[in-house]
């Protein structure tokens, strides 16, 4: 019977709870064994504010109909910090977007703009502060894992959680794996949480990327599973010698780069490689496919079987972040 459109207040040491009718004496009488000092009386009470359900909710009034619907149907959220990517058409209501996020998103705090594509070796993302909190480091949650990590600094994305979790569970106990370009570490410390008996070599050319993978292992107790190394991943890969079952190349955008250096970590025997890039077109997953097989010849090694393809997300109309995982020796 509490009546939720108006709030509870305090007066004169009593407190004041607004109900939606009046009650008859049995509800009152059992109302006093709890509380023998209630009464009921009447009294004015201040209506309570009520918070937009969602973005759309939150925006009417403020923005044209017609760019309500253009607004974006979802956006990133790492941590407590939402990152939107926005066409020029809303470019002029961002801030009246981004206050309707924090509105109706309690968990978010800070919300950025991408204002580039990913670029360069450390691979990071261009970022533009709209509203709410103007800091970019943050925790994100994952599968029972936490990761610190700063978005202005190092790689990060949200959308692979699936795959982390996917790859992960693939690993047995006894594995040596090499993480190639580990990040701030969501493979490699994933599967060191789901496996007890495993080591991983975790490789990332980023010192920012290198020191949060260290502090995120600690965090989550796996630090005794897993090494951390900060250099060329070609380089790294040349002073750890053949010690992998295991390969993970999730550096789409230049992984064929590194394939000679990922088949020469694998043991004598072969290993698994687990092999990232971008394809575009219908035929995206047999482009890929090829790809991988063309840089693993021409390094000197053997493709023996292709384990599987799959499309990870879409990156642009038509153009994926595709997965080959394929035995190579």
């Amino acid at each position: 019977m509490l009546d939720r459109d108006n709030e509870i207040k305090t007066l004169n040491g009593f407190l004041s709870i607004p109900l939606l009718r009046n009650l008859d004496h049995s509800e009152f009488d059992k109302l006093k064994q709890t509380a023998p000092d209630a009464i009921l009386e009447e009294g004015e009470f201040k209506t309570r504010e009520k918070k937009p359900r969602n973005l759309e909710e939150a925006l009417a009034g403020k923005v044209p109909l017609d760019i309500l619907a253009e607004l974006p149907k979802s956006f990133d959220t790492i941590g407590d910090i939402a990152i939107l990517e926005l066409r020029p058409a809303l470019s002029q209501f961002e801030k009246a977007i981004a206050r309707g996020i924090l509105d109706t998103q309690s968990n978010v705090k800070g919300v950025f703009a991408k204002t580039g594509p990913v670029t360069g070796p450390q691979r990071v993302r261009p970022l533009r502060h709209i509203a709410g909190e103007d800091r970019t480091v943050t925790v994100h949650q994952e599968f029972g894992c936490s990761f610190k990590v700063d978005l202005a600094q190092v790689f990060f994305s949200p959308r692979l959680s699936t795959e982390h979790q996917r790859v992960a569970g693939q690993v047995v106990e006894g594995e040596r794996v090499v993480d190639m370009f580990t990040g701030v570490g969501p493979f490699s410390i994933l599967i060191a949480k789901t496996v007890k008996d495993v080591k991983v070599d975790a490789i990332d050319s980023n010192p920012v990327a290198a020191r949060f993978a260290e502090e995120n292992a600690r965090t989550n107790r796996v630090e005794s599973r897993i090494r951390v190394h900060l250099g060329d991943a070609r380089e790294v890969a040349g002073k750890l010698g053949h010690i992998a079952t295991r390969v993970i190349m999730n550096h789409p955008s230049a992984a064929k780069d590194f394939v000679g250096a990922a088949c020469d970590l694998l043991l004598p025997s072969g290993g698994v490689v687990h092999y990232y890039t971008f394809a575009a077109g219908d035929d995206s997953d047999l482009r890929a496919k090829r790809e991988l097989g063309d840089v693993v010849a021409a390094s000197g090694h053997n493709l023996r079987r292709v384990l599987g393809v799959r499309k990870v997300r879409e990156v642009a109309p038509m153009n994926w972040q595709v997965a080959v995982e394929a035995e190579i020796t």
